[in-house]
């Protein structure tokens, strides 16, 4: 795959004027953004509003440059053979009066390692969360399913006392006839009977 072309703007400027400083922290965010995802540079455009060393971000020359830097780093990720290095300049040259030092790059990278954590928590917050609606709707599940059976037994049960009022029959001295014969019948009981024995 070959990196977009750059593009036409003052581009020329950009590379060939003194504003190294400059350039390596857009190239810098452009690395990170390719490797991280554009929410990298919205996260980065909220934290750095108002920063000079930032106005790239929201438009001008420096953002043509900036855009062909993320293409030609995300180019790089996909197919780092066909991709030409970038010429290297010096740093720590002044960009109108301010120094780009290496605090600032180090400042950026501690940024991304406290979002690279902040991301990490939320993913396992978010599955925590996950296991928690499960759990929730399995026990829920269960508690549906207990409250249609009891549902059930009650409904059969009133049916059947219906039943038994209207044919005259008391369902309490039928239990306690068949009770016994229903805990006498074992498996050895059964089996003892001679007309049941085939």
């Amino acid at each position: 795959m070959e990196p977009p072309p750059p593009p036409r703007v003052n581009f020329t400027k950009i590379l060939c004027n003194s504003r190294t400083g400059q350039r390596n922290i857009i190239d810098k965010l452009a690395e990170f953004v390719a490797r991280n995802g554009p929410e990298f540079e919205s996260i980065t455009k909220r934290k750095q509003q108002g920063n000079p060393k930032f106005e790239f971000l929201y438009g001008g020359e420096d953002y043509q440059y900036y855009k062909y830097r993320v293409a030609m780093e995300q180019a790089m990720l996909k197919n780092p053979q066909n991709v030409p290095q970038q010429p290297v300049f010096n740093s720590g040259v002044q960009n109108g009066g301010a120094t780009v030092t290496p605090s600032d790059i180090s400042n950026l990278t501690s940024q991304i390692e406290t979002m690279k954590i902040q991301q990490h928590t939320l993913r396992e917050q978010i599955q925590q969360s996950e296991r928690n609606l499960t759990a929730q709707h399995t026990a829920l599940m269960k508690q549906q399913t207990k409250q249609i059976e009891d549902a059930i037994v009650s409904a059969q049960n009133e049916t059947l006392q219906a039943q038994a009022d209207e044919n005259g029959v008391d369902l309490t001295e039928f239990d306690g006839i068949l009770q016994p014969i229903i805990d006498s019948c074992t498996k050895d009981s059964i089996s003892a009977v001679p007309f049941l024995d085939t």
